[in-house]
C-alpha cells in the first residue's frame, strides 16, 4: 500500500511539475515581422508631392487664401435651388437638382475624385517619396534584431481610394522585401478600417504563395458597414434618440481633437437649411407637394446625396464600394451612378467595372455561411490565423434603416467582428436567448453586459471587442495585434496578457481593463439622452438631419474611418 502511495504521490508531483511547463508551451514566443496597413489617414498629394485636401477644411471663414468661403458655398448652393424650388421642387424634377448641385461643388474637391475609369486624376495619389522612404525601411532595416517586432516598425502606404486590388502587386513585393530583410519565413499583416480591404484582396490574389502566417484585422470595412451601405444605397430612418446619441458622442469625443468636431460646417448647414426652409415655405411646397417630413427627408436625401458623394469623391473612391452590402448593392449603383444603360452610367464604367470586381471577389464570398465563407477558406487553404478587434458601445451615423446598430460611432459591431450577434445600442439580448446559449455551453461568449454574443462570429476563439472604443481612439488594439501576432496559440480564452475576450477602454485615461460587473456601464453621457423627447418644429428637424448628414460625409472624408499613422 505504502508503494502504490509512494508511486501515486510522484506521479502527483510530476503532473504538477508538468502543469505550468505545459502552459508556457502552449505560449510561445515567435519572430514574425508585422507590416501595418492604415486606412483613410494616408496624405493624398499631388504630382508635385504637395497634400491636398481630401475633406471639407478647403472651407476658409472668408474669400482670402486658397479656400473656398462658406458664404461663397452657401450662395452658390441658393443659386442653384432658387430655381429649382420655383420651377422644378413641384414637379418633383429632382434629377436637375442634383446634376446642377453636383455641377456646382464638383470643382472645389476635383482632385480627390476618381476618374470615370476607376483612376487617380492629374496624377494625384501617395506621395512618391513617403512610399520609397518605406520601401527602403522593408529592404534595408532590420528591426528584429533582438528577436521581436513593433506594431509600427513595417508599413505599406497606399491610395486608399483606389480599388485594393490596384495595389496588390506592390504590397506583393513589399512582403518580400521585408522577408529578405528579416530572413524570416513569413509575416503578419494588421489592417485597420480600410487597410483591411487590402490585405482581403491580397489574401485572395497572392495567398496561395503562403508568405502570410497570421492576420489582424481591427474594425475593418471590408465585410461592410451598415452606416456606408445606407448613406450610399438611400435608405433613411430618423430617430431622434439615436441623433442625439451621436451627437452627443461628436461632441464627447470632439473634445478630444479627432476630427469629430467640424468647425464651421454645422454653421454652413444651418444657414443652408434655413434658407432651404424659407424658400420652401414662400411657395407653398412643404405642406402641399410632400405630406410629412419623412418624404421630405426622402426626396431631398435623393437629390442631394449622390451629388454630394460624387462632388467631394467619396462615391467614386472604389474601396468604399466594399462596406455595401450584397442586397443593397444594386440599389447603391444606381443611386449613385445612375440605372444601368444611362449615359450617367456610361461616363464611370471603368470605375463600375471595378466596383463589380470587388463584389464578385469580396462581397459575395463574405457573406457565404460555413466553410464557403472567404475567410475560412483563407484560413483552410492558405493556413492563415485571423484575429479580430472589434469596437462597440457607441452610435453610428444615425441616417439609415441600421440606426440603432451598435458599433465604433463608424463602423457596426456585427459587420467589423465577422458575424457577431448583437443588441442594439440601447438594448440588451432577451434573456430567452442568453439561457439557449448557456444551455448550448456558449455562456462564455456573452459579455457581461449581455450585449454581444461572440459565438456567431466567423473566428470565435480569436474575435476580441472593446466596449467604449472609438474608431480612431482607444487603448488595446494595439496590445491585442502584437500579442497575437508574436505569440503562438493565442486565444480569448488564453488569457496569458490578461487580455480578456471583453474588455472596456476608460478613453479619458486611455487605457483598457478586462469587463467586469463593476467596469460594464454604458458610455455615462447616454444618460443625457431625452428618451421622450418634445416634438419639434419641421425646420429643427431638417437642420438637425442635415446637420447630421453633413457631419457625417465629413468624418469620412476627414479620416474619421482609419487611425493616424
Amino acid at each position: 500500500m505504502k508503494k502504490l502511495t509512494s508511486v501515486l504521490l510522484a506521479m502527483l508531483m510530476l503532473f504538477s511539475m508538468a502543469v505550468p511547463a505545459f502552459a508556457a508551451e502552449a505560449e510561445k514566443h515567435e519572430k514574425t515581422p508585422i507590416i501595418f496597413i492604415a486606412g483613410s489617414s494616408v496624405d493624398i498629394c499631388d504630382a508635385d508631392g504637395n497634400i491636398i485636401s481630401t475633406g471639407f477644411d478647403v472651407l476658409t471663414d472668408d474669400d482670402e487664401g486658397d479656400g473656398i468661403s462658406k458664404e461663397t458655398i452657401i450662395e452658390s448652393t441658393m443659386n442653384i435651388l432658387l430655381p429649382f424650388v420655383m420651377e422644378g421642387l413641384p414637379e418633383d424634377e429632382w434629377d436637375n437638382y442634383g446634376e446642377a448641385l453636383y455641377e456646382e461643388l464638383a470643382p472645389i474637391w476635383d482632385e480627390t475624385q476618381l476618374g470615370g475609369d476607376g483612376n487617380a486624376k492629374y496624377g494625384t495619389g501617395v506621395s512618391a517619396k513617403e512610399i520609397a522612404d518605406w520601401d527602403y525601411i522593408a529592404n534595408n532595416v532590420d528591426h528584429g534584431k533582438d528577436g521581436y517586432f513593433n506594431l509600427w516598425d513595417y508599413k505599406f502606404r497606399y491610395d486608399w481610394r483606389l480599388s485594393p486590388y490596384d495595389h496588390v502587386d506592390r504590397l506583393h513585393q513589399f512582403i518580400k522585401d521585408v522577408i529578405e530583410t528579416t530572413g524570416c519565413d513569413q509575416v503578419a499583416l494588421v489592417g485597420r478600417c480600410l487597410g483591411g480591404n487590402v490585405i482581403t484582396a491580397y489574401l485572395d490574389a497572392y495567398g496561395s504563395e503562403g508568405l502570410v502566417k497570421k492576420v489582424v484585422y481591427d474594425e475593418i470595412m471590408s465585410n461592410g458597414s451598415s452606416t456606408i451601405n445606407d448613406c450610399f444605397s438611400g435608405q433613411i430612418a430618423l430617430s431622434d434618440r439615436h441623433i442625439q446619441a451621436y451627437l452627443l458622442a461628436s461632441k464627447h469625443y470632439g473634445k478630444k481633437d479627432i476630427g469629430l468636431d467640424i468647425s464651421g460646417v454645422n454653421d454652413l448647414v444651418i444657414e443652408i437649411a434655413e434658407r432651404t426652409y424659407d424658400l420652401m415655405t414662400q411657395v407653398g411646397v412643404l405642406d402641399t407637394a410632400f405630406g410629412g417630413i419623412e418624404e421630405l427627408y426622402d426626396r431631398l436625401y435623393k437629390a442631394f446625396v449622390p451629388a454630394i458623394l460624387k462632388a467631394t469623391g467619396i462615391g467614386t473612391w472604389a474601396s468604399y464600394w466594399t462596406s455595401v452590402y450584397e442586397k443593397d448593392f444594386d440599389k447603391a449603383l444606381d443611386l449613385i451612378f445612375g440605372e444601368e444603360g444611362s449615359e450617367e452610367r456610361a461616363e464611370y464604367t471603368g470605375l463600375v467595372d471595378k466596383i463589380l470586381y470587388l463584389r464578385e471577389r469580396i462581397t459575395l464570398p463574405r457573406e457565404k455561411q460555413g466553410e464557403e465563407n472567404l475567410y475560412k477558406k483563407f484560413e483552410k487553404d492558405y493556413g492563415v490565423e485571423f484575429a479580430v478587434v472589434s469596437g462597440y458601445g457607441l452610435p453610428i451615423p444615425p441616417l439609415g434603416v441600421n440606426h440603432n446598430d451598435n458599433g465604433d460611432i463608424t463602423v457596426d459591431t456585427k459587420s467589423s467582428s465577422l458575424g457577431a450577434t448583437v443588441a442594439g445600442l440601447f438594448d440588451t439580448l432577451p434573456q430567452d436567448y442568453i439561457d439557449q446559449r448557456i444551455t448550448e455551453g456558449k455562456g462564455k461568449y456573452i459579455s457581461p453586459d449581455k450585449k454581444i454574443d461572440a459565438s456567431t462570429c466567423v473566428f470565435p476563439e480569436t474575435t476580441w471587442f472593446l466596449k467604449n472604443k472609438h474608431h480612431d481612439v482607444g487603448a488595446g488594439w494595439e496590445a491585442i495585434a502584437e500579442y497575437f501576432t508574436q505569440y503562438t496559440n493565442v486565444t480569448a480564452d488564453s488569457n496569458a496578457r490578461n487580455i480578456g475576450r471583453f474588455l472596456v477602454v476608460d478613453i479619458d485615461n486611455n487605457k483598457y481593463s478586462n469587463m467586469t460587473e463593476e467596469n460594464m456601464a454604458d458610455a455615462p453621457w447616454l444618460e443625457d439622452i431625452e428618451q421622450e423627447p418634445e416634438l419639434e418644429t419641421k425646420i429643427v428637424a431638417l437642420i438637425r438631419f442635415l446637420t447630421t448628414l453633413l457631419k457625417v460625409l465629413t468624418a469620412i472624408i476627414n479620416g474619421v474611418l482609419s487611425l493616424t499613422a
